[in-house]
């Protein structure tokens, strides 16, 4: 009769050891690398703040909560399959025909495209699975899967910071913000679902729907009306008062000062974006991002 083996440092076996050390691993380094590759994408004159290093408890709590999560609805009815089976290394087969059960229901009940929801779900799940069924063949216990698990995360950080230095100092792949003609802007642009609207037309009109509005307005305040627009290349100087990006800068009756808005995306899917919010504030500073039609 067949008998699995029981794990080493455990007095029975275990279906799902390493899954939840295996997900908390990739979920660091996938924030490592988010954090490594930020120059190669537009921050909308954001950055990264402080708040999102305090943030890092909260965010490692939550990771932790997900794995276990992950165990329930991947690891543990993937392995009995694969016990019951008798092959443990069909697991992270058995992990991909359940994430594509999980993308088919999800994008049912929520209206999401398939193939996008089934790699956001299949991308962190099937690997954990992968590290079980390892852990599994290899009679390994939680101590010896946290000992390789942590061996393996260590070593894609210090790639990560490899690879973030070389960027840095290199600017392989830094992003540039589009340079179009005035002309390229004119037209219908839209953000915020619907909410937001300007049209620019070419002799320099201007129609806005419930554009944000500077300091002393409140955080949400918007205004909409008539008025003109101004076309400002970006001006490299190599001074203190260096621009960086084209602008649009509004003059709309009614509403006072507006905030300038300034070239985002690429020359092929151009937008135009401001920052809310003051540094000084205690509400976050935000970029609203419109697109053009």
């Amino acid at each position: 009769m067949h008998t699995e083996p029981a794990a080493r440092g455990g007095g029975r076996p275990r279906l799902s050891t390493g899954s939840e050390l295996a997900f908390t691993g990739q979920c660091v380094v996938a924030g490592a690398l988010f954090l490594a590759t930020s120059g190669m994408r537009d921050d909308h004159g954001l950055g990264i703040g402080s708040a999102v290093f305090a943030a890092v408890p909260v965010m490692f709590l939550v990771v932790v909560l997900a794995a276990y999560l992950h165990r329930v609805l991947f690891t543990l009815p993937v392995m009995a399959l694969t016990r019951a089976l008798g092959n443990p290394w069909w697991a992270p087969l058995w992990a991909a025909a359940l994430a594509a059960a999980y993308a088919g229901w999800a994008a049912a009940g929520w209206g999401l495209p398939y193939g996008r929801t089934l790699l956001w779900i299949a991308g962190p799940g099937v690997l954990p699975v992968a590290a079980a069924a390892y852990a599994r063949h290899r009679s390994l216990g939680w101590t010896a899967m946290a000992a390789r698990v942590g061996a393996v995360t260590g070593a894609a950080l210090l790639l990560c910071a490899f690879g973030a230095f070389l960027q840095e100092r290199t600017g392989l792949g830094a992003y540039e913000p589009p340079r179009l003609e005035r002309g390229q802007y004119a037209g219908e642009w839209i953000g915020g679902g619907g909410a937001y609207r300007l049209r620019l037309g070419e002799r320099g009109e201007a129609v806005a729907e419930n554009l944000p509005l500077v300091a002393p307005a409140g955080l949400w305040d918007t205004c909409s009306g008539t008025g003109t627009w101004e076309f400002e290349p970006r001006r490299e100087s190599g001074g203190l008062f260096d621009r960086t990006r084209d602008r649009v800068t509004l003059t709309i009756e009614g509403c006072g000062p507006m905030r300038d808005w300034q070239a985002a995306g690429t020359a092929e899917r151009p937008e135009l974006f401001c920052v809310v919010g003051d540094p000084g504030d205690l509400h976050p500073r935000y970029a609203e991002t419109l697109r053009r039609l």
